[in-house]
């Protein structure tokens, strides 16, 4: 009786679908033409994201509305200097949704990032945004979630 049991709650566990990792990754990166940032998101919380975001999220096109989300969820300020994010392409995954674009500024010697994020953790219990920096020859990674939205990263010599 516990085989079948156990074997029973296996198949009903394996059915249902879950997030074990909730999180998205912000990576910001140097290049010729300035700072860029690649964005991956699970597509499902993403999704729910938006829905809950915009009322009127049947009827709008998803480039917009994923500009606008993290426009008012995601703050990047270089050496004093705001970025604006744009989206220059959009991939869709199985899982995820991978955002790549411009952060619309280019810099010669970066000393300080502050970065804000509250992406999905309104949403999503337990999420996090892993900011990823890739500046300066140097790789960075900093955790915020609801508890922590905001943090500075400085590059001093």
């Amino acid at each position: 009786m516990k085989k079948i049991f156990s074997l029973l709650l296996v198949g009903i566990s394996s059915i249902s679908y879950s997030h074990d990792i909730r999180m998205a990754i912000f990576e910001i990166t140097e290049n010729d033409s300035g700072l860029q940032m690649n964005i991956s998101v699970d597509r499902y919380y993403f999704y729910e994201s938006l829905k809950n975001e915009f009322e009127d999220h049947a009827t709008r096109d998803f480039e917009n509305m994923a500009w606008e989300y993290l426009q008012s969820r995601v703050a990047i300020e270089v050496d004093g200097n705001c970025t604006a994010f744009e989206i220059t392409e959009i991939e869709y995954g199985e899982e995820n949704i991978y955002l790549k674009g411009s952060l619309n500024l280019q810099l010669e010697d970066i000393k300080e990032v502050k970065m804000t994020n509250t992406c999905m953790v309104d949403l999503v219990e337990g999420h996090d945004n892993i900011m990823k920096l890739k500046l300066n020859d140097r790789t960075r990674s900093f955790r915020l979630n609801s508890k922590r939205t905001s943090t500075i990263a400085s590059y001093n010599d």
